[in-house]
């Protein structure tokens, strides 16, 4: 079995991966969270990567002062960082230098699992809700601040009003009959609505009638902060971003196709 070691850096929390190729399949064989600030460390990652048995890394970073201490870190490893300019879809952006080397990750990993055009929605320190169109390129999105940003800001900024956890509200509600309820209601069940709004603009303007529903992926950390009944039957993939980078390493420096 091909394997290599995949490095997710984003702003609050690395995610990676040992992946490996058999059968022309792609198979999450360990996985691992951890701190950026922490994993930056050129002792923790370089180990890692040693560790795994890998033998070569595939990496991204949203943080330039990571991933230059990961790029030196992998020094005498084998090492490809995905970039808009070695990625395996086309990035039909204005700029396509602009574009979060995760949100790219993402997009190729989720071809695993649709046929174009298809959404990716990752919750993390933001949320980024993707399109790959009819044609397989990366169209662009949209970037809205991340679940925290919602259920932390009002008390830190309100002398009145408590830190919340969004994993307990209870999305059934409309209104609330307390504070802590009615925040659940604003900014909990508000952030799901403005993601599904930004869904619904994509599905009607890029999906010809069809239901984006059943071809949009949901990934990122902030996924189980979500509730439970509003995540209910939609397709989550922790590892999106390690596969996707999985699948450019094998295409790109292999010259495998999957």
């Amino acid at each position: 079995m091909d394997t290599v070691f995949t490095v997710d850096i984003g702003n609050t929390r690395t995610h990676c991966a040992l992946v490996g190729l058999s059968g022309g399949r792609l198979e999450i064989l360990s996985s691992a969270d951890y701190a950026s600030a922490d994993f930056a460390g050129t002792s923790v990652c370089g180990r890692l990567a040693e560790e795994s048995g890998a033998g070569y890394a595939a990496w991204c970073s949203v943080v330039p002062e990571y991933g230059a201490r990961l790029k030196s870190a992998l020094a005498g490893f084998g090492s490809f960082q995905l970039t808009h300019e070695n990625s395996p879809i086309c990035i039909d952006l204005d700029n396509p230098a602009q574009v979060g080397q995760d949100r790219i990750a993402d997009a190729v990993g989720a071809g695993l699992f649709f046929e174009p055009p298809y959404i990716v929605v990752d919750m993390g320190t933001a949320v980024t809700i993707d399109l790959v169109d009819a044609e397989g390129r990366y169209a662009g999105g949209a970037i809205a601040p991340g679940m925290h940003a919602f259920t932390d800001y009002l008390g830190e900024r309100a002398a009145q009003l408590p830190k919340i956890n969004p994993a307990e509200a209870d999305y059934g509600k409309s209104i609330g009959k307390d504070t802590v309820s009615a925040m659940q209601v604003g900014c909990v069940k508000g952030f799901c609505k403005l993601a599904d709004g930004i869904i619904k603009d994509i599905e009607r303007d890029f999906f010809k009638g069809e239901s984006a529903d059943s071809k949009t992926v949901f990934t990122g950390g902030s996924v189980g902060l979500l509730p439970k009944k509003w995540l209910a039957d939609r397709k989550i993939e922790s590892n999106l971003a390690n596969l996707g980078l999985a699948r450019s390493f094998f295409n790109k420096v292999k010259n495998i196709s999957i």
